[in-house]
């Protein structure tokens, strides 16, 4: 599995500049939900490590939320407290400002409290009016979600989201899940930008990380069956 960005590696490091040249190309793309079919596919690490890459660049504000309530994995991954996050702003009224973070060059908003249905949470007005407040202030924010086999959060997230990613770990999704995944996704019509594949080797046994639309992939294998009718031709 790849690691956090800006580790060192030349490759990883190369990796996901590449994933933040193709979000970048979308200027319509500002709110970005990131998602999984099941746990442990590096989902987190992911949306962590393109918060990270964002923040490279010059004049720009990122915001990365944790909105995995029962996970919180974003707190661990980049070694912060989880007091006082997203959901303490949306439950308990408190100012948004006293719960954002500074991380090396980005914000977070952590989850904080666990909220007893974290569904309702996300669907409530308050914490849609957060997020649309959010937008004003950060040129990206990064959503780190649940994975869609377990809750549907994601698919709610997806509803007000410009645009979702979904990370799949290669060798290790069940194809039934990643169809499940899918399946709800266009039932809220989410606009599904890419899939990161997580875990995987190249022939020369590098780790590396691919991302690509659904459009140009959709191209791509329009352009190779032409190619093989052409060859029996």
């Amino acid at each position: 599995m790849l690691g956090l960005y800006d580790t060192g590696s030349f490759e990883i490091n190369e990796a996901y500049r590449e994933i933040r040249t193709n979000i970048s190309l979308n200027t319509d793309i500002k709110t970005i939900v990131f998602t999984s079919a099941e746990m442990d596919e590096g989902k987190t690490t992911t949306v962590c490590s393109i918060a990270k890459c964002f923040s490279d660049l010059e004049n720009h504000k990122i915001l990365l939320i944790d909105c995995d309530f029962m996970k919180k994995s974003v707190a661990r991954t980049l070694k912060i407290d989880n007091i006082k996050g997203i959901a303490d702003a949306t439950i308990d009224d408190i100012y948004i400002e006293e719960c954002i973070k500074k991380v090396d060059g980005f914000d977070v908003l952590t989850c904080g409290m666990s909220p007893s249905n974290s569904s309702v949470l996300l669907e409530s007005k308050k914490f849609r009016d957060i997020i649309e407040k959010l937008k004003d202030k950060y040129d990206y924010i990064f959503i780190d979600s649940p994975p869609l086999g377990r809750l549907n959060d994601a698919a709610i997230l997806a509803r007000y989201s410009d645009g979702t990613i979904i990370v799949n770990a290669s060798e290790y999704i069940d194809q039934q899940m990643a169809k499940v995944t899918r399946d709800k996704l266009e039932k809220v019509n989410a606009n599904v930008i890419g899939v990161v594949l997580n875990k995987f080797k190249s022939d020369d046994h590098k780790y590396y990380k691919y991302y690509g639309y659904y459009e140009e992939e959709r191209k791509k294998k329009s352009f190779f069956k032409r190619r093989k009718r052409r060859k029996r031709r």
